[in-house]
Parts: structure tokens; sequence; C-alpha cells
């Protein structure tokens, strides 16, 4: 993995979206790290993770979480542009991880399902027909950021083999405030059926720093 870019020595942010959620189930991703540090935070999570599952930690999966959290650190931080992200740890190390990334958001409209980001998450995707994509939407109420919420699932097929789901919470906060969007996905439907009640309580967990 080439150096510059691809890494940042800035460990010192504060955070900008915060949760108290139970580290048995939830892991932090570091979307700042240097090098060395993401080797060691990947050998210690890969190992404890190994050890819960009880499984065998081989190269070869060792190799693709390196791939993958490599790839999802520059996707996260750079493209996405996201504040934190965390990950499932109930998810088997044979499965694709599951991460959940948070994000401030401004928006002035009257209610979270007119924002720009959440309306996005439930138009269809131009390129794939209507009939194969499915979009649920529910409200959804936090505790610290407000009852102007609304969680939005939606499943479209990425290739011919493979079924996307995605999971996207966002809440229209009080004036002053931004707004805050957490959003996932998977290649697995069944994984995120299965981790859908925890990933409720865990959206339910996050909060602004300012509202500790």
């Amino acid at each position: 993995m080439p150096e510059g870019t691809w890494w940042s020595t800035d460990l010192g942010a504060p955070l900008h979206i915060d949760t108290d959620a139970n580290p048995d189930l939830w892991g932090y991703l570091h979307l700042q790290i240097d090098k060395k540090t993401f080797r060691e935070w990947l050998d210690l999570h890969l190992t404890a993770l190994a050890t819960i599952h009880g499984i065998e930690l081989t190269r070869k999966l060792r190799r693709f979480h390196k791939s993958f959290y490599e790839q999802t650190i520059v996707t996260l931080r750079d493209k996405v542009q996201a504040d934190e992200a965390f990950i499932y740890h109930p998810v088997p190390l044979t499965y694709m991880p599951l991460v959940m990334h948070a994000t401030r958001i401004h928006c002035d409209a009257r209610d979270a399902s007119a924002c720009e980001g959440i309306t996005a998450a439930t138009v269809p995707h131009p390129e794939i027909p209507e009939w194969q994509q499915r979009t649920g939407s529910i409200p959804f109420a936090s505790p610290h950021l407000g009852e102007d919420g609304v969680r939005v699932t939606r499943s479209y097929p990425a290739n011919s083999t493979i079924m996307m789901t995605s999971v996207t919470y966002h809440w229209h906060t009080a004036p002053g405030l931004p707004d805050v969007m957490l959003r996932g996905h998977h290649d697995d439907p069944e994984v995120v059926a299965a981790a859908m009640e925890p990933l409720d309580d865990f959206a339910r967990t996050l909060r602004l720093p300012r509202n500790r």
C-alpha cells in the first residue's frame, strides 16, 4: 500500500459523532491512522474476532480483511467524507465486515424525509430495473438526536449474483445543530436481516459530543 495520501498521521482529532455502544458488539474504525498503527490495530482486531468466533485466522482471511479495511478507510475518509466509522463484531470473519459510517450533514428542509441525503436513498438507481430494487422507510426516533428521524432499507443487485442491502438512518436535528446520518451496506441480505435489531439499538446510542 503506498505512503502519502492513503494514510494520515492526524490521530488527535476530536470525535464529531459519539456513542456509548457496547464495545463487545461495536468497534471503532479509525479513519485517520498511520500505517504502523493500522497494522497493529488490524492484528489485534482480527485475532480477537477469530477467538470470539472460534475459527482459525488463516493468511487468506488476513489478506482479505487487510485489503477490505485499507479500501474502506480511504473510501470513507476521502470520498464519502465520513466523520466516524464503526464495525459490528458479531459478523464472522468469513463474511464481509459490516461497517456503519456516521456523517454530519446540513439540511434546512422541514423534515428528515425531505433532506437531500435521505431522498437519494429512496430514489431507484437509474441503471437498475426498478422491479429489481426494494426500498422501505419507517420513522425512527433517537433519545439523543430527536424524534424527527427515519430509517431506510434498500436492496438492489450489485451484479448477477450479489444482492446488496443498505441501511440508512437520518435525524433532522434542532436548528443550529447538524443533522446526523448513519449508513452501511452488505453483500449478504441475511447478515443485515440478522443484525437489524442490534443496528437499531446502536443507532439510538449516537449523539453529537455537545449532547453528552
